[in-house]
């Protein structure tokens, strides 16, 4: 077992949690798509450590720096923002992650990096914060609905980090869905589809605007997820008899 920083020869080895999905879900389907996203911001907004068992990629980290992570927070410059991390199943629970976090810990340490950043969740499927608890990571800021920033020191004991609040706000003449194109993630990049497409059978009842996700576009409406009327309805995957209702709902609210 080893860990190696990613780079453009490793990208079709990326998103190794794809390959364990349930066969219930196709957000495989947007691989292709968030492959390209992280080939073209390689360097610029997305660095990585796979872990490998001989020449299989077996898990990673990927994050970025505090100053291009595409994030809603305000943060000092010099600290990593993790943005996601995965295992496969049978490589968990045998000191494997520890091994990554290690390898992470040690090279940003070397680069003069104040600390680590983990944008947790409450949410067992999904970056559950207790699993960063065991690698050493604190909570120092709650983030409705659902986060958990938690903070790992490396050069820096305690660092200022401030969630941004959301600030959109829709037209008036009818209920907008507000789709951000960050697709690092496959499953953002699915639900961005399905949501767009869930919208356009909804007819004139509904406004699409579709941004690039951009740090400008990031500190200026303080998200990336999708926007139902300016509220986040839909985080994380969702079915399509979700986003119907979600859509529906402020459909139903707004006539009134």
């Amino acid at each position: 077992m080893q860990v190696k920083k990613v780079t453009l020869n490793d990208l079709e080895a990326t998103y190794c949690c794809m390959n364990e999905l349930p066969s219930n879900v196709s957000w495989a389907e947007a691989l292709p798509e968030s492959r390209e996203w992280f080939k073209a911001n390689l360097g610029k907004h997305v660095e990585g450590y796979h872990l490998l068992d001989d020449n299989k990629v077996v898990g990673h980290i990927y994050y970025e720096t505090s100053e291009r992570a595409l994030v809603p927070y305000e943060m000092e410059p010099k600290v990593a923002c993790v943005y996601c991390t995965e295992m496969l199943r049978d490589y968990m629970h045998k000191g494997h992650g520890k091994m990554m976090f290690d390898y992470m810990k040690d090279d940003l340490m070397k680069q003069g990096f104040k600390g680590i950043i983990i944008p947790a969740t409450d949410l067992k499927e999904w970056m559950h914060y207790e699993l960063f608890l065991k690698q050493g990571f604190k909570v120092i800021k709650e983030h409705p609905p659902f986060y958990k920033v938690m903070y790992f020191p490396l050069t820096k004991e305690s660092i200022n980090v401030k969630p941004l609040e959301l600030n959109y706000k829709p037209s008036r003449d009818k209920v907008e869905v507000t789709l951000f194109n960050n697709f690092f993630c496959p499953v953002g990049a699915y639900m961005y589809h399905l949501i767009k497409k869930v919208a356009q059978n909804f007819g004139d009842k509904v406004k699409i605007l579709e941004k690039k996700t951009t740090l400008d576009t990031v500190r200026r409406y303080g998200t990336t997820e999708p926007l139902i009327n300016g509220k986040i309805k839909l985080p994380g995957p969702a079915s399509e008899e979700d986003v119907k209702k979600a859509i529906q709902e402020e459909i139903d609210q707004f006539k009134h």
